[in-house]
């Protein structure tokens, strides 16, 4: 149920942020704060899901978004997990599919940082030197395709994106490095997702 909450108010919160500032009465021109699209993903090492916003940098080349990720205690088997992620996605190139349609493969990174209870910035005193590095901040990579479809007769929504993504961990990566026991098959997870412009 908590789920549901969070992720209903951020994508009204967000929906509604959008929808005032490119209201023609009140801005004329959007502003440079104002993000582009909305996003919804689940799952990609960023939460079970992910809600935020996100801006098209140098003409559509990068794809930078600040998203906040939530795992509840029924997936994790443990504490809730809250996460704010910065994610950057690079489409590689884009073909035309149809008047409406485009499709472009897609690889990026992201930066994660987990700010509950479970993770830490520097080692705890209870563990001995050494013991653990810190794990509050995670770096994944990830390739994938995505779709694009405009909505001209639509008054509400612009276009959409439509993605799917396969991706890893650093950590994940570290271990498949140093660890007979863990293969590359071990460390890879997808994702699905959807962005919204308005």
């Amino acid at each position: 149920m908590k789920i549901k909450k969070i992720f209903s108010v951020s994508v009204i919160l967000l929906f509604f942020i959008k929808l005032y500032a490119q209201e023609p009465n009140l801005v004329k021109d959007k502003s440079w704060y104002v993000p582009d699209y909305v996003k919804v993903q689940f799952a990609g090492n960023i939460g079970l899901v992910a809600v935020g916003a996100g801006y098209q940098l140098f003409n559509k080349v990068l794809y930078t978004e600040l998203l906040y990720g939530f795992v509840p205690e029924s997936v994790s088997k443990s504490d809730e997990i809250h996460l704010i992620t910065i994610k950057n996605t690079f489409p590689v190139f884009r073909k035309e599919l149809g008047k409406n349609f485009t499709i472009s493969p897609i690889a990026g990174f992201a930066t994660t940082y987990e700010i509950g209870t479970n993770s830490f910035t520097t080692l705890p005193s209870i563990y001995p030197e050494g013991y653990y590095v810190p794990n509050a901040f995670h770096f994944t990579f990830f390739g994938g395709a995505m779709v694009h479809k405009d909505f001209k007769d639509s008054k509400m929504i612009k276009g959409a994106d439509f993605y799917f993504e396969v991706g890893t961990v650093e950590t994940y990566l570290w271990y498949v490095i140093t660890s007979k026991e863990v293969s590359t098959s071990d460390v890879f997870s997808t994702s699905i997702g959807i962005n919204f412009y308005f």
